[in-house]
């Protein structure tokens, strides 16, 4: 099935401002509203689309998110469950049927109830009885770095309810995480809002984060370095057993393929590890004679041809 391009249903460019949105809006909702065409299906069906499309183009930020990943970011509370589901639209026919006595002005895509009044008048009537999709709530939560890397649950508590959170494998700080209907509840049928969770990152002790791979220093001895060893590295998904070769540096890199952080095409980031060379403290002088002897030139010699 086609994904709906919501700029084409309301007639409008990619570019097109507010006002030519609204403006957009007014026209069709007057054409197809079921005032209008009693007991034609599919210019109720035209209806519930033209609301949809004015839903997320009228607001900025779902405006922009549309624009980033198309319809499928919004479906509506998720699984595609359509904003007129369980909506009885013989309340509009003849301003007759059942009245909520609810007011709803204000709520919803920007000014949309107050477009309907324009529109139809009925003291505001159609306006009290229009589905209206609940408001997102926002929220932050604060998680340590494994849980970040790993994924998790956790314990969110939102309007004094306890809400579980999880979090996926891979979640970065600063990301958002959206939880689909779980903000506020709509009205007359229309599907509850969202929770919207602005994620924290503690930062780790050793482990240090850049895109999708880690990074750590890793202390050696001055043996280890010399004739080389075979030591464990710490990564986030265990210990790993790898070899460092004889002569190593202090300030030398390696990688280890696949140890880092989860992408979302399903492939993992590396873990990188830098060697540091750790000099005892009380080493007795006459230790390292024999080392020094092996120096060809002062290691510091290149340095001084840049000054």
């Amino acid at each position: 099935m086609a994904e709906k391009d919501y700029y084409q249903l309301l007639g409008v460019k990619k570019n097109a401002t507010e006002d030519e949105i609204k403006r957009a809006y007014r026209t069709l909702a007057k054409k197809y509203h079921p005032d209008k065409n009693k007991g034609n299906k599919e210019a109720e069906n035209k209806f519930k689309e033209i609301y949809e499309a004015y839903a997320v183009l009228s607001d900025k930020e779902k405006r922009a998110q549309y624009d980033r990943l198309g319809a499928e970011a919004f479906s509506f509370g998720g699984g595609g469950q359509n904003p007129f589901a369980g909506f009885d639209f013989s309340q509009f026919m003849g301003g007759g049927g059942r009245r909520s006595g609810r007011t709803a002005r204000g709520a919803g895509p920007a000014g949309f109830t107050d477009i309907f009044s324009d529109l139809f008048g009925a003291g505001g009537q159609f306006a009290e009885e229009m589905p209206l999709r609940g408001n997102d709530i926002n929220a932050e939560l604060t998680i340590g770095f494994r849980e970040a890397v790993l994924g998790s649950t956790m314990d969110l508590t939102v309007n004094g309810g306890h809400i579980k959170v999880k979090i996926p494998e891979g979640v970065a700080d600063g990301q958002t995480i959206r939880l689909r209907g779980k903000g506020t509840p709509g009205s007359s049928g229309a599907p509850s809002g969202d929770l919207n969770v602005l994620v924290h990152v503690k930062s780790h002790p050793f482990f240090e984060r850049r895109g999708d791979d880690i990074h750590i220093n890793l202390p050696v001895t001055i043996g280890e370095a010399v004739r080389g060893a075979q030591i464990e590295v710490p990564t986030i998904h265990g210990a790993v057993k790898a070899r460092i070769p004889a002569g190593t540096q202090g300030g030398q890199t390696f990688r280890l393929t696949g140890k880092g952080v989860k992408r979302k095409n399903g492939s993992y980031g590396d873990h990188y590890y830098r060697v540091e060379i750790v000099v005892p403290p009380d080493a007795p002088a006459d230790a390292v004679q024999k080392i020094e002897s092996h120096y060809a030139e002062n290691p510091r010699a290149n340095l001084k041809s840049a000054l």
